[in-house]
C-alpha cells in the first residue's frame, strides 16, 4: 500500500512540476498584443531601426521583437512576452534593433491574431513619424 501511495505522490509532483514549467517557460513564447513603440532611431544608412518597446498594460515585459513579415513597403513586428509567467521579467529588454528594407515606408506592430496596427510611417521627405490616430469622444 505504501508503494502505491509513493507512486501516486511522485506522479502528482511530476504533473505539478510540468505544469509550472509550462507556465513559466511557455509565457515567453506568447505574442504580446499590448506592446507599443516609444522612442526610435534610424541608422545612418537607413538599413536598421532601433526601437524602445514597452507594454501598455500594467503587467508584462517584452523579451523579443522580431520581423513577422517585411515586403511591399511594410514591416510587421511581433513582440514576445518575457519568461516567468504573467508578469515575468526573465529575459526582458526594452531596446530592439530590426532590419529595414529600402522600400519600407510603414511599420506595424502586432495587436491580435492576424491583426497589426500601423504605428510609424516614412513621409515624402524620408523622415519617420508616428501615425496619429484621432479618436472620437
Amino acid at each position: 500500500m505504501k508503494k502505491k501511495a509513493a507512486v501516486a505522490f511522485t506522479t502528482i509532483v511530476i504533473i505539478i512540476a510540468v505544469m509550472l514549467l509550462i507556465y513559466f517557460v511557455g509565457s515567453g513564447f506568447m505574442k504580446n498584443s499590448s506592446a507599443y513603440i516609444g522612442e526610435y532611431a534610424i541608422s545612418e544608412d537607413g538599413r536598421e531601426i532601433t526601437m524602445n518597446i514597452g507594454v501598455a498594460s500594467s503587467i508584462g515585459y517584452i523579451r523579443k521583437a522580431s520581423v513577422h513579415q517585411q515586403g511591399g513597403g511594410k514591416l510587421y513586428i511581433d513582440c514576445y512576452s518575457a519568461f516567468g509567467g504573467i508578469n515575468g521579467h526573465i529575459g526582458a529588454k526594452t531596446s530592439f534593433t530590426l532590419p529595414l528594407e529600402e522600400d519600407t515606408a510603414i511599420i506595424a506592430i502586432y495587436r491580435n491574431k492576424n491583426s497589426y496596427e500601423e504605428v510609424l510611417y516614412k513621409d515624402i521627405d524620408g523622415v519617420w513619424r508616428f501615425i496619429n490616430v484621432e479618436k472620437d469622444g
